[in-house]
């Protein structure tokens, strides 16, 4: 099968909109080009209780992915790539922004022995797809707070879907009890206004009826949702402690009980969406 992301399967979406991002700093293991200490500073984080639940929701959504055809848009280091060819998908594509990120990924895949299933593209913008090169599954996992033009992005990736295609994506959520005592205290106590959570390049947050209306206006109707970090279990640490955090890890059974139960399926720091093309 010919790579989609080669050739005259795609073109490129000339829109500035799009490639509007913050940048993470150069310390940060995205900007690393020791790829093995990369992948072990993503899966030192993908190893908490909040990662751990968030992958195993988005895992459940995307569904039996086997003989399909999947795309990750913000594939960082190429988790869900090994989830996608591990499950017989069959064809798996990554695309990042991040030339090291990408690097990164191909080594994972290496060790993986599934280099050979995977194509990469480093991209700013999110290609348009011919009609013939279209997939089943796109995942958009941490993605959509990141970028300036957010309908665009929807828009495209409708675009490259199969007929009854889906898209997964996770997002933060204004709606959620740590937004509620996290960005108070930030926003109002700190005065900093454009507080974004945990991450320094976000630029917004959401609530599920503005991502539901955005998704809708792409042409992708909402059809499951899941939501992690219902309590939150990260607390300061007393600075005499000298952590900077605790770590409840066991409140994270809440979100594993009920956050696949409306309406606390809403309600999380973290909202992960199921949505159909029309």
């Amino acid at each position: 099968m010919e790579n989609p992301l080669q050739g005259n399967h795609l073109n490129m979406i000339q829109d500035a909109r799009i490639q509007q991002r913050k940048r993470y700093a150069d310390d940060h293991w995205i900007r690393s080009t020791n790829h093995e200490k990369a992948m072990q500073a993503y899966l030192e984080q993908q190893g908490k209780a909040y990662s751990r639940i968030k992958n195993a929701f988005i895992i459940e959504l995307l569904g039996n992915i086997g003989h399909k055809r999947f795309l990750d848009y913000g594939c960082g280091p190429g988790m869900f790539l090994g989830h996608a060819a591990q499950s017989g998908a069959s064809l798996v594509a990554g695309i990042d922004i991040e030339e090291t990120v990408l690097s990164t990924a191909r080594y994972f895949t290496k060790k993986q022995r599934i280099a050979d299933a995977c194509a990469f593209l480093l991209s700013d913008q999110f290609p348009a797809f011919s009609s013939d090169a279209r997939f089943d599954a796109i995942l958009l996992k941490d993605v959509l707070e990141h970028v300036e033009d957010d309908q665009s992005l929807l828009n495209a990736a409708a675009k490259a879907l199969t007929p009854n295609g889906i898209v997964v994506i996770s997002t933060q959520n204004a709606l959620s009890l740590n937004y509620l005592i996290e960005g108070t205290y930030q926003r109002i106590i700190c005065s900093a206004k454009d507080w974004c959570g945990w991450d320094p390049t976000h630029l917004r947050f959401y609530t599920p009826q503005k991502l539901k209306a955005k998704l809708k206006m792409a042409g992708l109707r909402c059809i499951a949702w899941r939501s992690i970090y219902l309590i939150p279990h990260k607390i300061p640490a007393p600075f005499s402690s000298g952590r900077q955090f605790y770590r409840l890890e066991s409140l994270t059974q809440i979100d594993s009980l009920l956050g696949r139960f409306f309406p606390w399926n809403r309600l999380g720091w973290n909202i992960i969406i199921k949505a159909v093309k029309h």
